[in-house]
């Protein structure tokens, strides 16, 4: 499972409320670094259930987040 690597204190939270996840889950922390700019840099503007990148910019940063690790995976493969 990716867990979005985000600035505090939202971080502190995610971790927090993914803890218990790593019983059943191996958790995988993925840096956020440069995805926000990416996802500015879209041709489309993005927005999930009527919500704008800087109004769920968490969201957005996770789902990011875990595409970069897929891409990672393919790359090593």
């Amino acid at each position: 499972m990716v867990v979005p690597a985000l600035q505090e204190p939202q971080g502190a939270r995610v971790a927090s409320d993914v803890a218990p996840l790593a019983a059943r889950h191996r958790l995988i922390t993925v840096p956020v670094d440069g995805l926000e700019e990416a996802l500015r840099a879209s041709p489309v503007a993005l927005s999930t259930m009527g919500r704008s990148l800087d109004e769920d910019l968490e969201y957005f940063l996770a789902a990011a987040a875990a595409g970069a690790h897929a891409a990672a995976l393919v790359r090593e493969s």
